[in-house]
């Protein structure tokens, strides 16, 4: 490892399953600077890894041994940069065929952090179930057989067991990555969650259980006197700030939940599958559930803001504690799919947690489902896929069928076979009119309704993982938590209008980019200077704000070029027409979203071909991709 190369281990592990051999190599200390860390550096992995053959079986097949699944820090995760406590995993999604990525908090990440890699890149296929078991900066491959089988949180307690070794931190999968659920998620530090893109269901189909690491080397960093003095600043810059210093506190009391009454006031909480925006929130606001149920607080490594909530409730004579319920998880199980009973809602999340599966996408499938029976479309087909539900069943409100359906997709058992595919394909195999399923490129739609902003509409539809409301946080911006003047990242005078604002969406999505390769949680907004100055600080690589944007442009467009490699083109930019129909309640009544003039706006100015989708060979090359 070069001598100048701060804030990382220096070494990559290429670990390959097939013959359980480990490589080691250096991490170039220009593509570290070139590409952070996170997602940023796993993207550029996968880009050096793959064959141009490779793409043509993963376009096909995205569980083949070919796709390299990679678990990554960055310089700052770990520091006292506030919030620094996250950890990324990317893939070829196998749910969208294209690049897949996601991000969580917790402990783990400090165990990888301290593991003696930067990277874990992660080949080929076992025969056999196993585990990974890091320690000392060495890499074992354990027998996972007696794992199988087993849920989330029973997997991490044998694990620490059989180790005898408390201070472990473990991501594992549950029944639902083993069943390669094409959205199964990687569960870390009981209940945080990898949940989006199907990254769980490439851990299953490589055989792979779990990860277990305890992280024992010290990362040298730069100056943690630049970081000290900006976290002083960041603090005096509160005093006075009402917004500033209410936001933390409303996610404390209440975690992500604080938002799902503000949501519906905006029209920005979907319901009955994205047919209104209006519903009973006091049932299920983070608020209404603290009063009805102990809740404890909690904080990821490097926290502030503490917005992790564990919720005990009771369920046949059992005292359970649930991790969670996060907005997004809340909105899925609760207004999406008509339901208001706060424990059905609960205890969704915590099976969800269980077997390790997606809460957004698994909501967004159960209400297409009950969407599809309550409209009466295709009733025969959907009759012959049910064994032990009965039509009558499936309806709005239904909680008890919600639990029964997250049971069965886990497993893969009846409807839930097909309802574990993604809305994309349910709609296919069903014969229904495409334009029905809610998603992007293949993911589902999150609880951010696009007509309540079209700023994030337009970043939907330009993501490079599809809908994920992570990668360009818009809504942030228009309620004013998120706000990069400078860059066009501010709030208009029309939500439903994102003219002349382009510009800003393309910037939030290069500085998210950097957050997911520096890494750290978003939630903890930061001016554009902290976030350079605790880069630098870890560092020492002196970026300014012109060079930093450059290296959120570099890693976007990349993941863009992965994808046009996988098939995408600018016809794939789309939001299907569920999510364009005008609503007639609700404070987005009547808009109607019109993106193509935002989009050739958004091409022109990242410079990306109109007829095909990809970056210029003009722009890879002044980005020094190719």
């Amino acid at each position: 490892m070069s001598k100048q190369l701060f804030g990382y281990n220096g070494k990559i592990a290429y670990i390959n399953l097939n013959n359980q051999k480990v490589e080691l190599k250096d991490l170039n200390t220009q593509i570290a600077k070139a590409y952070l860390g996170g997602t940023g550096l796993s993207a550029k992995l996968t880009y050096d890894w793959l064959k141009d053959e490779d793409y043509e079986i993963l376009k096909n097949n995205p569980i083949s041994e070919k796709n390299p699944l990679i678990f990554a820090t960055g310089p700052v995760t770990g520091t006292i940069r506030p919030s620094s406590g996250r950890y990324s995993v990317t893939g070829i999604s196998p749910l969208t065929r294209i690049w897949g990525e996601g991000t969580s908090g917790g402990f783990f990440c400090i165990s990888l952090r301290n593991s003696g890699f930067d990277a874990l890149v992660i080949v080929g296929k076992s025969k056999d179930p196993i585990y990974l078991y890091i320690h000392d900066e060495k890499i074992e491959f354990k027998d996972a057989s007696k794992l199988w089988g087993k849920d989330t949180y029973e997997t991490q307690s044998i694990i620490k067991n059989e180790l005898k070794n408390d201070k472990v931190r473990i991501a594992t999968i549950g029944i639902a990555g083993e069943n390669l659920v094409k959205y199964a998620g990687i569960i870390n530090d009981e209940g945080r969650a990898i949940g989006r893109c199907g990254l769980g269901t490439i851990m299953g189909s490589k055989k792979l259980k779990a990860i277990a690491i305890h992280g024992t080397v010290k990362i040298k960093i730069s100056d943690p006197n630049i970081g000290k003095e900006l976290i002083k600043k960041a603090e005096k810059a509160k005093i006075g700030n009402l917004l500033q210093s209410t936001t933390p506190l409303l996610y404390t009391l209440y975690g992500t939940n604080c938002y799902l009454d503000i949501g519906m006031a905006l029209g920005d909480t979907p319901a009955y599958y994205f047919t209104e925006t209006e519903f009973p929130a006091e049932k299920l606001t983070g608020k209404t559930l603290r009063e009805e149920y102990p809740v404890l607080d909690y904080g990821c490594a490097g926290c502030t803001m503490k917005c992790g909530k564990q919720t005990i409730i009771v369920d046949n004579g059992e005292e359970i504690k649930v991790d969670g319920p996060e907005y997004e998880t809340v909105a899925a199980f609760g207004p999406l799919c008509g339901v208001f009973d706060s424990k059905d809602v609960i205890l969704a999340n915590h099976l969800c947690n269980l077997y390790g599966i997606d809460t957004i996408s698994t909501g967004v499938c159960i209400a297409f489902l009950i969407y599809l029976v309550e409209n009466n479309l295709n009733i025969v087909e959907i009759k012959k896929l049910l064994d032990d539900i009965k039509l009558e069943e499936i309806k709005w409100g239904n909680g008890k069928l919600i639990l029964n359906l997250v049971k069965k997709i886990s497993r893969r058992e009846g409807i839930g076979n097909l309802l574990a595919e993604g809305v994309r394909l349910i709609a296919e195999e069903l014969g229904i009119d495409p334009e029905l399923a809610a998603h992007v490129k293949g993911l589902e739609m999150p609880m951010h309704d696009p007509r309540a902003f079209a700023g994030q509409a337009l970043s939907y539809i330009t993501s490079c993982v599809g809908a994920n409301h992570q990668k360009c946080d818009w809504y942030s911006v228009e309620i004013t938590t998120a706000s990069y003047p400078e860059l066009r990242v501010k709030i208009g005078k029309s939500r439903s209008s994102i003219k002349g604002r382009e510009k800003g969406v393309i910037a939030l999505q290069d500085i998210r980019a950097i957050d997911d390769s520096a890494i750290n949680c978003s939630f903890v907004s930061l001016s554009l200077d902290h976030i350079i100055g605790h880069i630098n600080s870890a560092t020492g690589f002196n970026y300014d704000k012109k060079s930093i944007l450059k290296v959120g442009e570099r890693i976007n467009n990349l993941k863009r070029l992965l994808n046009c490699s996988l098939g995408t083109t600018r016809e794939d930019d789309k939001l299907p027409n569920i999510l364009k129909q005008e609503l007639k309640t609700g404070k987005t009544v009547h808009v109607k979203l019109e993106l193509e003039e935002n989009l050739r706006t958004y091409y022109k100015q990242r410079e990306w071909d109109w007829e095909t989708g990809k970056p210029s060979e003009k722009k890879l090359k002044e980005l020094n991709i190719i």
